[in-house]
């Protein structure tokens, strides 16, 4: 099941969204540099912020700590917090010493710091100094172009990238000022902060990595339609199983649990991979309905005006056709953004505006 809202006008879409901690509001920026915060039910705008210069790349509302981080192609990034005396949300500043644009942020899971991919070939790990108050970077540099994700170990001192260099990495992000005594995780020593535990090859770019809950395997999908499971619990070197997915490159992951995990990307559906003893395409979650539904979906005005407009871009009715094909999917845009909703439920923006809550 499935059910969707239109944030924004298909011709602008959404670039990316966050939910509140209590799932009441959803943040999200409509391809610009805004960031809306509207109540999750109504659709009522409650906020609108406008602190950065260009579109906000990613957004992260930490479950815990109720802080919303942003980033985006003005090389900059926010820390929000909510004043409620004022009942207004007041960014603070972040120093993260990047001269190109940052694409991805996370933060990690006990909210002491965030990691931030960007186009300058590096990973600011930024944490809080209460003496300036300010967030303050460090800087991890083994990377040979654009970073385009990232992604926290569940013991909060490891980061995991991935690369258009055609690598996945996983480093130390231990940062001695804010974190307890270092852990190794999975591997067998700690090694020094921005030094490299693990690195996979990929035959594209890796646009994605995820942790699964456990922190024992982590998943990469590459440009070239593949999608990688490195298990760490085996005792030596991880060990990488690689699935080549039939279908269009995922571009986001997301683990559900530690059996499931769920992609999306230009196939406007989100996929769902499951281990049942090994990793396995499972199915789509969006489903075609029944004829009825389908009948309707086709005679609908904006299905009728969607079909002139691919003929007068094709020339021809096959691509009329094949948008038809497409017509009854929730989306209609390539997916940029999935959040995880708690269980088997999880949310996903695109480039058609919509957001749709989906139960996989």
């Amino acid at each position: 099941m499935a059910t969707f809202t239109q944030l924004t006008d298909a011709t602008v879409g959404v670039s990316c969204h966050a939910w509140s901690p209590d799932g009441s509001q959803v943040a999200f920026a409509p391809n610009s540099n805004e960031l809306k915060i509207v109540d999750a039910k109504s659709n009522a705008s409650k906020f609108s912020l406008n602190e950065h210069d260009m579109v906000i790349a990613a957004i992260d509302w930490h479950p815990t700590s109720n802080f919303i981080v942003t980033c985006s192609h003005d090389r900059n990034a926010f820390v929000w917090n909510y004043d409620e005396a004022e009942n207004a949300w007041k960014p603070s500043l972040v120093i993260l010493r990047i001269e190109r644009a940052a694409l991805d942020v996370k933060w990690s899971p006990d909210g002491q710091k965030f990691a931030v991919a960007s186009s300058a070939k590096c990973v600011p790990v930024c944490y809080y100094e209460q003496d300036n108050n300010w967030w303050v970077s460090k800087m991890i540099k083994k990377h040979k172009s654009t970073v385009l994700a990232v992604a926290w170990h569940p013991n909060s001192q490891i980061v995991a990238t991935g690369s258009s260099d055609f690598k996945a990495r996983v480093f130390s992000a231990h940062v001695a000022i804010v974190d307890a005594e270092q852990t190794a995780g999975d591997f067998a020593a700690p090694v020094g902060f921005g030094e490299v535990y693990a690195e996979f090859p990929c035959a594209g770019w890796v646009h994605a990595v995820a942790y699964s809950p456990s922190g024992c395997v982590l998943a990469f999908a590459g440009h070239d339609a593949s999608v990688h499971f490195a298990q760490f619990n085996t005792g030596g070197a991880p060990v990488v199983q690689t699935i080549r997915f039939p279908f269009l490159p995922l571009c986001q992951l997301l683990f559900l649990d530690e059996y499931k995990l769920v992609g999306a990307g230009h196939d406007m559906n989100p996929a769902v991979f499951a281990n049942a003893g090994a990793w396995a395409f499972d199915a789509f979650v969006d489903k075609k309905g029944d004829e009825k539904k389908a009948a309707a979906s086709s005679s609908s005005v904006a299905s009728k005006m969607a079909m002139w407009q691919n003929k007068d871009k094709t020339g021809s009715a096959a691509g009329a056709g094949a948008k038809e094909e497409t017509a009854w999917l929730k989306h209609q845009g390539p997916i940029t953004c999935l959040k995880h909703m708690g269980g088997n439920k999880f949310s996903t923006t695109a480039c058609d505006g919509r957001l749709v809550l989906w139960s996989a």
